[in-house]
């Protein structure tokens, strides 16, 4: 009889065993390492609107003014990037900087008021003439002048960076690529704003290169080797494939610019979207430009049209999780509002954002609403707010599967991820950081995802309570997104 028992008792051991659910991937979370002491925050690039589309000429009402402060309320956007033509307030010869402040001002205006840093900066139109290449001097110095216009007159105290050119390592920039061109620039200008004593008050940002290998390292290496006193905040832009991002190839090409940034410095991803340019993602490619083709107002040349598709923001975040953990300071997006930027025709929009403003007025009243993607970069800027420290994170397991781990004040935010097409199931633990009370989770998919009014997300699940010591398991969907997190009045 004892033998039997004996063996019955091992068999139900066995049953258990066999009807346990597998994890697919384990995450866990150091909290005693910190990689990041001082997040500087994520956003989205906020450029003056277009306004005119060719056959219209439209002015942003104070209704959708309202709507769209509303959506960013929501979102708390922790660092944005505004660029303009500092040129165009030039006339004969002269700085007028009142001449196109109105389309700023409501721009600045936010910023100040929510305390979001800016990134500001001129798109590098005529500051440099690469065919002569030289400098224009002039047009340098009203950039200055434009600085000291809108942070020493205006009060704009929000403006913490300025870029200069963009991404001047392309052919398609005012540079041509040419780094010596540019770095020249760089100094003309930072002595510029050293004279107007702005030097306390905005960093200069570089070197704002375009990358998509880690091929161009070198610039940001030269950065730190000769613009060391020039160069306050490093950044770089990426437009990556699907497949480099989700394979985690990403991190990889990333962590190369990371590494050359000196003691002291940060660096951000100045500027982050998903083109489809690898041959494994040739199908998306196709699938994209037919979209575009298929929309009357879209650019077929330059637009990313997977931003009405839930997989984008999972996509994002996959791209956001390499980009923290490889030891970057924020991200961001391009872009907030389609109505910014035309390419081959003026009402050909770069179709890029969260929404299209002018929907109900020109463009289809269906593009005025937010897009999947807006609820899954909401989370990941309301919950990373500035100044958090960003904790180790180890992943095993599936390759799908990434995560981040942050703290603010003793308020915490766990975020996982899961790209694949097929659910999973995750274990997060910790060891030294024990325990989460009062957790509020939200579950980002195209069935899961709680929508309130025009822009709104509830939490699935409210006061949790999670034991990190025993180890979480979550049960992920299929490009899924799930938000952990303790902060309340972020």
């Amino acid at each position: 009889m004892k033998y039997l028992l004996t063996l019955t008792f091992l068999s139900l051991i066995c049953w258990a065993c066999s009807h346990e659910s597998p994890t697919d991937a384990t995450i866990t979370i150091n909290s005693a390492t910190v990689i990041n002491d001082s997040y500087i925050g994520n956003g989205a690039q906020w450029d003056p609107y277009q306004l005119n589309y060719g056959d219209t000429t439209l002015q942003i009402s104070s209704q959708d003014w309202d709507k769209l402060y509303s959506r960013l309320d929501f979102m708390k956007p922790q660092l944005m990037r505004v660029m303009t033509n500092t040129r165009n307030s030039v006339r004969d010869g002269k700085l007028q900087p009142e001449l196109h402040f109105s389309n700023l001002k409501p721009i600045l205006d936010y910023c100040q008021t929510h305390n979001i840093q800016v990134l500001f900066g001129d798109w590098g139109g005529d500051m440099v003439h690469s065919k002569e290449n030289k400098i224009d001097s002039a047009n340098l110095h009203f950039a200055a002048e434009y600085l000291d216009f809108l942070i020493n007159q205006k009060g704009y105290s929000c403006i913490k960076y300025y870029n200069m050119i963009n991404e001047p390592n392309g052919f398609w920039s005012a540079t041509d690529g040419n780094y010596q061109l540019w770095a020249n620039a760089i100094r003309f200008l930072h002595k510029g704003i050293v004279d107007l004593g702005l030097d306390n008050k905005v960093a200069l940002v570089g070197p704002d290169a375009a990358i998509w290998s880690g091929e161009e390292a070198w610039w940001a290496d030269s950065c730190a080797t000769h613009l060391s006193k020039e160069v306050g905040l490093f950044d770089i832009h990426t437009y990556p494939s699907k497949v480099t991002v989700n394979s985690g190839e990403y991190t990889d090409i990333i962590k190369a610019y990371e590494e050359k940034v000196p003691e002291g410095k940060k660096i951000v991803m100045g500027e982050i979207g998903f083109k489809f340019v690898e041959p494994a993602d040739s199908a998306f490619n196709k699938e994209n430009i037919s979209r575009a083709e298929a929309k009357k107002y879209a650019s077929t040349d330059d637009s990313q049209m997977f931003v009405y598709d839930y997989s984008y923001g999972t996509d994002m975040a996959d791209a956001l999780f390499q980009t923290v953990n490889a030891g970057y300071s924020g991200s961001i997006v391009w872009m907030l509002d389609d109505a910014m930027h035309s390419k081959e025709a003026p009402n050909k929009l770069k179709v890029w954002g969260f929404w299209n403003i002018f929907g109900d007025e020109y463009f289809g009243s269906e593009e005025e609403n937010v897009r999947p993607w807006y609820y899954a970069w909401s989370l990941l800027t309301k919950y990373m707010p500035q100044g958090s420290q960003i904790f180790e994170v180890k992943s095993t397991g599936d390759p799908s599967i990434k995560a981040i781990a942050l703290n603010k004040n003793g308020q915490y935010m766990l975020a996982v991820v899961n790209v694949s097409q097929e659910s999973h199931s995750v274990k997060i633990q910790s060891t030294d950081l024990k325990s989460l009370q009062g957790a509020n989770k939200y579950i980002y998919s195209k069935n899961t995802l709680k929508k309130e009014g025009d822009h709104g997300l509830l939490p699935n699940e409210t006061d949790l309570n999670i034991n990190l010591s025993e180890g979480v398991s979550l049960d992920m969907p299929a490009e899924s997104l799930i938000v952990i997190s303790t902060f309340k009045n972020e």
